[in-house]
């Protein structure tokens, strides 16, 4: 239930970044924050409107789109554009010309509230009473919701409770989680406790209205168990446990590739990791927080400089042509960076621990099948360790950091050797 609720709460900002209300040009915004913020009924505010309170209450009219974040969230006036409202509780009396995106514990369209577009929350609770309208679709992920208005497009949910009593344009779609779905955020601290629980699974009323397809369905305990084969890997193995293994095997490939072709390269990183380890730690998160940023704004301002060139020379000839190929050159270079900080890092981090570890045991053979041992040792025991979650995510940061560091101050050291 806790992937059902955050993902849809990630995407609601998601779709409002890439799909929501764009600010015109010509237009100001206008902002206002405190304990209370009221806009009075009489009020028009011709911007768009951004509000930081405890309690916000919008009674007159936003020619723009509303942007409001606080606890208390109440809307009665009107919204020429759209409005992105969160909070612990939203309540909706007014109308909505354009979208309405909310993330927030309790979601109420009231009687006679209308939205002129669509209508994406991910939370607790979603109620749409009658007299209700969502000119569009309704997409929703959360806990529960009890439909009792008018969705003219299609109503999609995932959600572990579901009622439906009011009328439906289009289609009923997504799936119901039913008995077996969770309803922990009912028991979060601090949120209300007035919001009216929903009996898990999905009712459909006998006077509910649906235009379409009753396309949504309820889990049931056979897709409990399909969902707990799923999480299953390779030979029976635990997910998370197949994944290590799998990612083991592939390092430890790319390992005897590395070993064949280049023999030197990750015993002298190794070394330049063991002997300067400060410094490769600096360099790393320089380049880590800093270069690569900066080489990536950098690469993606000469893309559009050079095609620009080229297409003013040659009268947009090859537009196409030097976009395609300066375009492909920067993914080049981002997916070796990855590949390096994701691949490459794990080998000479991992042989830079078995070497210290099979050293201090007399293991001290500059052989190839040694360094692979190295290797072995090194890559067994991080794959270990990333498998505790947090520690994983932090080892993988300071690997990445330590391997990209170290490789910049071996490029440095061979430069000044070669001066000399």
């Amino acid at each position: 239930m806790r992937k059902r609720l955050v993902l849809p709460i990630i995407s609601v900002l998601l779709v409002a970044a890439l799909f929501g209300p764009r600010v015109a040009p010509a237009r100001a915004a206008e902002f206002r924050s405190g304990d209370t913020v009221v806009i009075a009924a009489d009020e028009v505010i011709d911007d768009d409107l951004f509000i930081s309170a405890r309690t916000i209450e919008v009674n007159g009219t936003i020619t723009g789109d509303l942007f409001a974040s606080g606890t208390l969230v109440v809307v009665h006036g009107t919204v020429n554009g759209s409005a992105m409202l969160t909070g612990q509780t939203v309540d909706v009396f007014g109308q909505i010309d354009g979208s309405l995106y909310s993330g927030a514990y309790a979601l109420t369209l009231e009687e006679g509230a209308v939205v002129g577009r669509n209508l994406f929350f991910g939370g607790y609770s979603l109620a749409t009473r009658p007299d209700s309208q969502v000119e569009r679709s309704l997409y929703f992920g959360g806990a529960q919701v009890l439909h009792d208005g008018l969705v003219r497009g299609d109503l999609n949910v995932n959600a572990n409770a579901a009622t439906i009593n009011g009328q439906v344009g289009g289609n009923v779609v997504g799936q119901v989680a039913g008995q077996g779905g969770g309803d922990w955020m009912r028991f979060v601290p601090n949120m209300p406790a007035n919001i009216e629980t929903l009996e898990p699974g999905l009712t459909v009323g006998p006077q509910a209205q649906i235009g379409g397809q009753m396309l949504a369905r309820e889990s049931t305990a056979e897709d409990a168990a399909a969902a707990a084969a799923a999480a299953t890997g390779a030979f029976g193995l635990p997910l998370w446990l197949s994944n290590r293994i799998g990612q083991g095997i592939g390092l430890l490939l790319v390992a005897v590739l590395l070993i064949a072709v280049a023999p030197r390269f990750l015993p002298a990183l190794s070394d330049t990791l063991q002997r300067r380890p400060l410094p490769s730690l600096g360099w790393g998160l320089l380049i880590y927080l800093l270069f690569f940023p900066a080489a990536l704004l950098v690469g993606l301002m000469l893309i559009v400089l050079v095609t620009l060139l080229f297409s003013l020379v040659t009268f947009g000839q090859y537009t196409a042509a030097v976009l395609g190929l300066t375009a492909s050159f920067w993914l080049f270079a981002l997916f070796a960076f990855l590949f390096f900080t994701y691949i490459i890092a794990w080998l000479i981090a991992g042989h830079w621990l078995g070497r210290a570890l099979l050293s201090a045991a007399g293991l001290k053979s500059p052989g190839p099948l040694t360094q692979f041992l190295y290797v072995l040792v090194g890559v067994i025991l991080f794959q270990a360790a990333r498998g505790v979650p947090v520690l994983g995510f932090v080892l993988a940061f300071v690997v990445g950091t330590l391997a990209l560091g170290a490789a910049f101050v071996h490029w440095l050291n061979a430069r000044r050797r070669v001066k000399k």
